[in-house]
Parts: C-alpha cells; sequence; structure tokens
C-alpha cells in the first residue's frame, strides 16, 4: 500500500478516516449477522463443519484488517501533525519567521518494495554542492545590489555589472551669426556599460567600462577607465587607465549630477583620464591623492602615448569640515538630516602632447593648473562651487608676448527638491576666460541654466530638463549669444 501526501495532507486524512469508519462498521454488521447466522449451529454441533470453519476464518482476518487499519491511521497521523507543524525559528519548513519553502513538495509514504517503485519521482538535474563537495568559499551567488552581482561567499572574487543609459534632445536657437545656426536634433549622449569586482583578494579590485555617444556628430565605442586597485588598511594603490582625482565634479559620478552635463570650466581646465598609477589615502576627515601619468588629454583628443620623456603630477587633498560631501553625487533625492560641508584643492602639472580646441592649448606646452572647491549639503539643499586658474608656457609660440598666459574659470550651482524625492529645482552660472588663442573658438563664455528634475527611481530612473543662456565673445571680439533647451531622460542599473 502506497500514500502520497502534499499540501493537502490534511484532507486527505479526513477521507481516509471515514473511510476506515466505514469499513468497521461494515465489518461489525458482518459480524453480527454472521454470528447469529452461526449460533443454531454452534450450540448443536460438536465439531464444527467445513463452512462453520469457513465463515470464522473470514471473521478472523476481518478483525486483522481492523486492528492494521487502526495502526496505520494513528500512524499516519502523528507523522502528518510533525510536519504540519513547524517551528517558528525554523526558515527550512516554512515556519512563521521564514518563507514556506515546502508548500509545494510533495513528500512519499512508503510501505512496499512494489510501492517504493511505483511512486519513484523524477529530480531536476542539478548539482549539490554539497554532495559534490564544492568548498563554501568557491561558490556562487547571485542578486542586486545596485548592480548586479555574483560573488563567491568569502568575497574572494565578484563580478558587479552596472548600465547608463542618457537619452538627449538639444534645441539650439542663437542670436546672431556669429554663434552658428539654429538646429535641433536626438542623441545617445551617453551609453555605458560598468564592470567592477574582487580577484583572489576582497582588497584587490578592478574597475572597467565601455561607453558610446553621438554627441558631437559622433558614432563611437570606446574603453574608456581600465585599472586595478590593491588596498592596503588607508593606502589604496591603483594603476592602469584611470582619471585622477583632480577636479570635483569630473570625479562625481556622472549618473548622479545636479545638470545633465559638466560644467564649462571642467571641459576647459580639468586634467581627467590617462594611463598612469595613483596612491591614495585616507586618515580621518582628510583624504589626499597623488598620480603619475602619461600626458593628459582633453576630451578632443584620442591619443595616449608619450611624445618624449615627461610625466604629468597631479595632487589633491581633501578636507571634511563636517560630514562628507562626498564624489559619490552631487545631489541626493532624501532629506539629509546631518550638514555636510567638504573643501578641496588640487594642483597639477602637465606636458601638452596633443592639441585641444576645449581646452586651448597646444603640443608642446607645459601647463599648472590650480583648482579649489566646497560642496554643501543640508535638508533638501545641495550646493556647490569651484575655481581653476591655469598657467601656459609655450615655448614654441611664434606670437610675441603669447609664450606664457593665464586662464581661468569658475562655477556654482545649487539644487532644492520642492517635493523630497521627486521634484527638484536647480540652478547654476559659470564663466570660461583664455588669454591667448591657441585652439579654442571663444576668448570668453558665461553660461547661466536653470532646471527641473523628476526622479521616477531615484538615479535609478529620472528626467531631467534646462534651459541656458549663453553669452561670451570670440577672438575677434564678437557677441557670440545662443538660447539652448535640452531634455534628458536616465535609465541606470
Amino acid at each position: 500500500m502506497s500514500i502520497l501526501l502534499d499540501h493537502h495532507a490534511p484532507n486527505y486524512i479526513v477521507n481516509n478516516r471515514l473511510h476506515c469508519d466505514s469499513m468497521l462498521k461494515k465489518a461489525f454488521f458482518y459480524t453480527i449477522i454472521t454470528s447469529c447466522l452461526l449460533s443454531p449451529v454452534m450450540g448443536d454441533a460438536k465439531e464444527p463443519n467445513a463452512e462453520t470453519r469457513k465463515l470464522l476464518k473470514q471473521m478472523q482476518e476481518y478483525e486483522r484488517q481492523i486492528k492494521a487499519t487502526n495502526e496505520r491511521l494513528r500512524e499516519l497521523e502523528q507523522r502528518e501533525s510533525s510536519k504540519l507543524t513547524p517551528d517558528i525559528n525554523d526558515n527550512s519548513l516554512g515556519g512563521i519567521n521564514g518563507s514556506i519553502k515546502n508548500s509545494n513538495a510533495t513528500a512519499v509514504v512508503q510501505e512496499t518494495d512494489t510501492a517504493k517503485k511505483r511512486n519513484v519521482q523524477d529530480e531536476p538535474d542539478l548539482e549539490d554542492a554539497d554532495a559534490a563537495k564544492v568548498p563554501k568559499g568557491h561558490r556562487l551567488g547571485g542578486f542586486y545590489d545596485n548592480g548586479f552581482v555574483l560573488k563567491t561567499n568569502d568575497n574572494r572574487f565578484s563580478l558587479a555589472i552596472n548600465g547608463l543609459v542618457q537619452a538627449r534632445y538639444t534645441l539650439d536657437l542663437p542670436s546672431n551669426k556669429y554663434t552658428g545656426k539654429d538646429s535641433q536634433g536626438f542623441d545617445l549622449a551617453l551609453g555605458r556599460l560598468f564592470f567592477s569586482g574582487t580577484a583572489f583578494d576582497p582588497n584587490l579590485s578592478y574597475f572597467f567600462f565601455y561607453q558610446s555617444s553621438t554627441l558631437n556628430n559622433n558614432n563611437t565605442v570606446q574603453t574608456i577607465d581600465w585599472w586595478g586597485k590593491y588596498q592596503l588598511g588607508n593606502l589604496g594603490i591603483k594603476a592602469g587607465r584611470i582619471l585622477p582625482q583632480f577636479s570635483r565634479q569630473f570625479y562625481t559620478d556622472i549618473g548622479k549630477y545636479l545638470f545633465m552635463d559638466l560644467q564649462q570650466p571642467e571641459y576647459a581646465f580639468s586634467l581627467q583620464r590617462t594611463p598612469g598609477i595613483e596612491l591614495n589615502w585616507k586618515s580621518g576627515k582628510w583624504n589626499s591623492s597623488f598620480t603619475v601619468a602619461n600626458s593628459v588629454r582633453a576630451l578632443d583628443s584620442v591619443t595616449q602615448q608619450n611624445v618624449g620623456t615627461k610625466l604629468a603630477g597631479i595632487g589633491r587633498i581633501v578636507y571634511d569640515v563636517l560630514e562628507p560631501y562626498t564624489y559619490v553625487q552631487e545631489t541626493i533625492p532624501d532629506n539629509v538630516d546631518k550638514p555636510q560641508l567638504s573643501v578641496g584643492v588640487a594642483a597639477g602639472y602637465n606636458p601638452v602632447d596633443a592639441n585641444s580646441g576645449l581646452q586651448n592649448t597646444v603640443a608642446g606646452m607645459d601647463t599648472y593648473t590650480f583648482t579649489g572647491d566646497i560642496g554643501y549639503r543640508r535638508n533638501l539643499l545641495s550646493a556647490e562651487g569651484a575655481f581653476f586658474w591655469r598657467k601656459d608656457y609655450n615655448s614654441h609660440s611664434l606670437v610675441p608676448g603669447t609664450a606664457n598666459s593665464n586662464n581661468n574659470g569658475w562655477y556654482w550651482q545649487a539644487g532644492y527638491y520642492l517635493v523630497p524625492k521627486r521634484f527638484e529645482l536647480a540652478g547654476t552660472v559659470n564663466q570660461v576666460t583664455f588669454d591667448h588663442q591657441n585652439g579654442s573658438s571663444y576668448k570668453n563664455e558665461t553660461v547661466g541654466s536653470v532646471g527641473l528634475n523628476y526622479y521616477f527611481y531615484d538615479h535609478h530612473f529620472k528626467l531631467q530638463t534646462d534651459y541656458s543662456r549663453i553669452s561670451g565673445e570670440n577672438w575677434l571680439n564678437n557677441n557670440l549669444e545662443d538660447n539652448r533647451f535640452r531634455l534628458q531622460g536616465q535609465v541606470y542599473f
């Protein structure tokens, strides 16, 4: 006899009990009838005849079946009672503090060899880690934690995958012929795929990502950052194609900006990605870094290798006056209870090996750049500002009086949440001034912008829009005026 028990087992027991009660009643009824029929014969007979012996044997068999059935029923009731009364702390049995993992499972109660063969159930062809004796430190587990993550239990190996998509619409309406023509269009401002994690040691991390964009009439796919880092206590050593810690905004996650793009002074003065080595040190409220690298190229240059023997050197120090105003994001879609305030300074020497219109530099020039910044955040308000100054030495200049030049820029921006976690008002002003023409299309430029940001799901899914008034002068002292409207949607996982 074989009985299958599942999550409807209580109904089965009730039905089985009713069936058993019916059998008992029938057996009792047959026993009474048989007793009445046999009583005269048994009273008169000295020796039971063949028919009497047959009826007695049937009665004994009925009694044996009734006894066996009662014992089996009690056994089933005890077994089901133990299964259906889980410990409240036992997650494996679906207790109160756990999920009911066995609610759809089917247990097999087997009695005979025939029943065992008949009730064999197919199992999924999955390798059991315990049975396969896989070391616990080498087992993989996957989940989403600000990215799709795979890692071993001992954290020696891990991989996180993130993605960013920014789709943008831009409308330009210049006010005069010196600025350009009216235009509008759609762009993939940025499409990025990030990979990061640890290898062999939780202190040995890696990071790299690919980027695609159609801005500036391009259609490119590039490898951007690619580095490895080893952490020794408070000291971190990073090598590869890295983004030196120079300016605050360039080092911020681009998916978490207050506005949808960098401030113009960042394009003009920042020392950004280049192959090299960087040391980071953190002690209390102090953070510092020092980088030695190839000549740092501007964003409009694609070269990487040094022309000569000169190397770039960049150093930065940040002090957290209050709670740290981190590099991670410029705006937080939530109320910040404790005020955050940090100040930072950085300086860099760069032997220029490639011409740049964005930075107004030419190959062979040596530049010395200084920047200072401040960031403050409290409750629903975020604000930050920065100043840049750069000294250029161009020994190859053929124009008298242009061998040395001083250039500067600054920006200030602020954001305030009109509706916490949802609706944010933003404003900014920035300016860039160049001393001599070395490739830039303008002599000075000032940009004032107001924007509105709506957060559907934090920075993971948001909509940004801004209007900008852009003014300045070209090298012929002609006025440059532009009105620009932008709308951008972002998905970030």
